[in-house]
């Protein structure tokens, strides 16, 4: 139930009785809106209005998710959501409260823009949004109990919390799973044309499987060891291990990935630069670059 979706205003509409007989019994009169609180009111139909983009979302992920486990996230916000949309609106008939039955202009815009990715890229905005959306959930419930004037309400809302940390709980493992994912897939590419670079012409590869390959010259011989991979000025570097023995001694300098290729047996090939001429280089200097996006 996405608090941040929310409809800008609420209506209230008072219902009034026709007069009666004095010598007729008085019926109890039925619940309305106007006999609610304006906290109660809102409540109510901010928690339809996130429980409609969640359940919405829910069943975005189950069609355009990749990860298994964001399609089950999906059809548990489907299933749990649903349910306390139907709770919630029993109360409300009860209560002469009319709910949103369409998504708040600021909700459908998250429904949209969340639907012009797919697979990864879906599954990552997807959670990042979950993840939010919960966050803003279990605060505005939170909030409620402690200020709620109507009981049906409040102990709805208190009914529905356990269930919206559990999501928010769940979001974050997912989230996690997703990005981890999502790093060893990660291609190494030109940060300038956002093609693959050189090393990637053979075949996509990850960053991941970049560290730690050799890099060998065009004689065969090997002059150093892939470390990271970093940015500056919107290009990538690797940064490489060279010199040194057994890991005593050895530098670390920073070469264009691009000068980089894919040779055998995994091993990356560079111009026919010695290791002598690597070690001349200027070391390596953290503060001069950025991580490269994983």
């Amino acid at each position: 139930m996405a608090f941040k979706h929310l409809l800008a205003g609420v209506a209230v509409v008072a219902l009034m009785a026709p007069p009666l007989l004095a010598q007729d019994a008085q019926p109890q009169p039925q619940a309305d809106q106007a006999q609610l609180a304006e906290v109660d009111q809102d409540f109510a139909k901010e928690a339809a209005q996130g429980g409609l983009i969640e359940v919405r979302l829910g069943e975005l992920a189950q069609q355009q998710a990749k990860s298994a486990e964001v399609k089950d996230f999906g059809q548990r916000m489907v299933e749990d959501h649903g349910q306390a949309n139907d709770k919630l609106k029993q109360i409300a008939e009860q209560k002469g409260i009319e709910l949103p039955t369409d998504l708040s202009e600021e909700a459908q815009g998250t429904y949209e823009d969340l639907q012009q990715n797919s697979g990864a890229e879906f599954d990552q905005a997807y959670m990042d949004e979950m993840v939010s959306d919960h966050e803003d959930d279990v605060s505005a419930f939170e909030d409620y109990v402690e200020n709620a004037e109507d009981a049906d309400l409040r102990s709805f809302a208190e009914e529905t919390l356990p269930t919206l940390k559990e999501h928010l709980e769940l979001a974050k493992q997912t989230q996690e799973q997703v990005a981890a994912a999502n790093e060893q897939e990660q291609p190494v590419t030109s940060a300038a044309t956002g093609q693959p670079s050189d090393t990637e012409q053979q075949g996509w590869v990850s960053i991941g499987e970049v560290l730690g390959a050799p890099v060998v010259n065009e004689a065969g011989d090997e002059v150093g060891e892939i470390q990271d991979v970093v940015m500056k000025d919107d290009a990538y570097y690797a940064v490489l291990s060279v010199g040194g023995f057994l890991g005593l001694g050895d530098k670390d300098v920073a070469l264009p990935l691009d000068d980089l290729k894919l040779g055998e047996d995994e091993a990356y090939l560079m111009s026919a630069q010695t290791e002598e001429q690597l070690e001349e280089m200027p070391a390596y200097e953290a503060t001069q670059y950025q991580p490269a996006p994983r």
